[in-house]
């Protein structure tokens, strides 16, 4: 999957029945193209890996905003779903858990936080999945910004 964000657009492609490595793929994303120096690019999996600055890592955690402050909300292209416990299973738990998170500038999930939880291990399954969330970060005046985000975990047996 490839995900180009562009000033008032997000594209999102998928390629599925290979894997990245097919010339076919390669081909694909390849081929994509939305204009002269129009957007970015952001890549799930083999990429350039970002390298925030000091002053990104820190406006991460300490001037992390609302969504109602941000001029574009963060898009989450792929949350994860996380794994059912074996004593969760076994003790027929279902329920929600809640997390309060950072959706950063620099494209992580960071200071995860329970709000409201359930035992049996599912807390910390949410908080696996949370970190494996895949977005394109707020913007406020025309910079990537990070964002509190509540983020919700259904545990529900089938």
């Amino acid at each position: 999957m490839q995900i180009f964000a562009t000033r008032n657009h997000i594209y999102r492609f998928h390629a599925f029945g290979a894997t990245l490595a097919d010339e076919r793929v390669k081909h694909f994303f390849s081929s994509i193209v939305l204009g002269k120096s129009e957007g970015i690019d952001v890549i799930d999996g083999a990429g350039v890996p970002y390298k925030p600055d000091a002053s990104t890592a820190t406006q991460a955690t300490e001037n992390a905003l609302t969504i109602k402050d941000v001029d574009r909300r963060p898009f989450v292209a792929m949350k994860p779903e996380p794994a059912y416990t074996e004593e969760a299973r076994q003790n027929q738990l279902e329920g929600i858990v809640l997390l309060k998170a950072i959706l950063a500038a620099d494209g992580t999930v960071t200071n995860i936080k329970v709000a409201s939880g359930l035992p049996y291990g599912l807390e910390d399954k949410a908080i696996e999945a949370a970190k494996r969330i895949k977005f394109i970060p707020a913007v406020k005046d025309g910079k990537f910004v990070s964002t509190w985000m509540q983020l919700e975990y259904h545990f529900t047996l089938y």
